[in-house]
């Protein structure tokens, strides 16, 4: 097949959040031809679509008009993209697709994204499968239970965009996708097409992330001491909000009872409000590092104290396979249930003082030698593989591409004998 594949950033670096479409491109391109399609934000250079050409048949990007800005500039930008209908480079990048359509038509294409929806405008009818990846409005209206009463105002317009551009997907693709069933459910109740909500037309089935096992291992099977550990992108809003909870209102509680206790925030881009946290006792931010793997080699708990967010958790998943326990709120933890009602072996509590309690037993299991569970990472192995989840994704495509044809084949006369 040939694949026109459309992101909303560049999938690179991994830690960029879109790992999940650099493995899936990776994956495509050994039996397919693979054109990227992406918006590009202000720090990617030209290393990072370097780094994607050996897995694309050609890369046409176009510059955000979404990027790191300032607070009255990102709702200035949502009101223009809501009055346009979309963002406006999305709307370039249509074009572009339509030029190389016009040399060499394409079988199908995966959207990914909700800012790349105004691609589809600018290009000749075309299959699609639509990657919606997570419930972004559920995720959106959880934020605003939390949120600032001076954020209100921008994620109400974010809401309104996201929704809009959700019920539209689900209308016009031939397929979509997500990550975890929580998020299916949350568009589409009835797990198909054809939601009592409404909003759902098209099949949807769920293809998660997964973990790549031979890089997330560990070196040695003992667990560290006292180290409590959250990993992920210090800027995204749900991950501050985690982090601000787990220092603020978990930890002294910790600390209450093993004072050694230390908590390590590892992840890029800390907001300052992640960034003050280090000034309290017991209290790394590490911001960028190049390797997360020692730092979960030396936590004895993982803790993710997550209030709002959606889609499967990334950061979970490395420190099961790195054989961490984990202690997790019902919201990150209810992204790892499978599709068929499994649910990931950690620690799961809705309140401080519970979570509190669970950390330090496992603080005082890992003081008496407790060593890595190797169960964790069975569990990861079992329902989060990157090939296995590709392979799912290649035959959904296959169909969104074979009716498409026989479509085709049925609009047209036959010959006369």
């Amino acid at each position: 097949m040939r694949i026109l594949y459309v992101t909303a950033d560049l999938p690179w670096p991994l830690t960029s959040g879109y790992l999940r479409h650099y493995h899936f491109i990776r994956a495509l391109s050994r039996r397919h031809e693979v054109t990227l399609l992406s918006l590009r934000a202000p720090e990617h250079g030209a290393e990072d679509v370097a780094a994607l050409e050996p897995y694309t048949a050609r890369i046409v990007t176009e510059p955000s008009s979404r990027g790191r800005r300032s607070f009255l500039i990102k709702v200035r930008d949502r009101l223009r993209i809501l009055a346009a209908g979309g963002d406006v480079a999305a709307g370039r990048l249509g074009d572009a697709g339509a030029r190389l359509a016009a040399d060499r038509p394409f079988d199908v294409m995966l959207l990914s994204g909700k800012r790349t929806m105004p691609v589809l405008d600018g290009l000749p009818a075309l299959p699609f499968v639509a990657d919606l990846c997570d419930a972004t409005s559920s995720r959106i209206r959880r934020e605003m239970r939390h949120a600032r009463l001076g954020r209100l105002p921008s994620l109400v317009l974010e809401y309104l965009e996201v929704r809009r551009v959700e019920r539209a997907l689900m209308h016009r693709a031939e397929h979509a996708l997500f990550a975890s069933a929580r998020d299916r459910a949350a568009l589409v109740p009835t797990g198909g097409g054809g939601a009592a909500t409404g909003v759902a037309t098209a099949p949807a089935s769920v293809v998660p992330n997964g973990v790549d096992l031979a890089y997330w291992r560990r070196t040695r099977r003992g667990l560290g001491r006292d180290e409590i550990v959250l990993t992920g992108a210090m800027d995204y809003p749900a991950n501050v909000d985690a982090a601000i909870r787990l220092v603020d209102e978990v930890l002294p509680l910790v600390q209450a009872v093993v004072p050694t206790a230390r908590v390590s925030i590892v992840g890029r881009d800390p907001a300052p409000s992640v960034s003050a946290l280090a000034d309290r006792p017991g209290v790394t931010v590490t911001g960028f590092v190049d390797d997360v793997r020692p730092y979960l080699e030396r936590a004895a708990v993982f803790a993710v104290p997550l209030r709002h967010g959606a889609g499967i958790q990334n950061k979970v998943l490395e420190a099961l396979a790195m054989e961490v326990p984990v202690v997790a709120s019902p919201l990150a933890a209810e992204g790892l249930r499978t599709e068929a009602g499994d649910r990931p072996p950690i620690d799961v509590a809705a309140e401080p003082a519970r979570m509190a309690e669970l950390i330090v037993a496992r603080l005082r299991q890992a003081e008496a030698g407790a060593k890595a569970d190797p169960a964790l990472r069975r569990y990861v192995a079992a329902h989060f593989d990157w090939d296995r989840n590709a392979d799912r994704l290649e035959a959904i495509l296959r169909a969104a591409a074979g009716r498409a044809d026989a479509e085709d084949g049925a609009a047209t006369p036959a010959e006369a004998p």
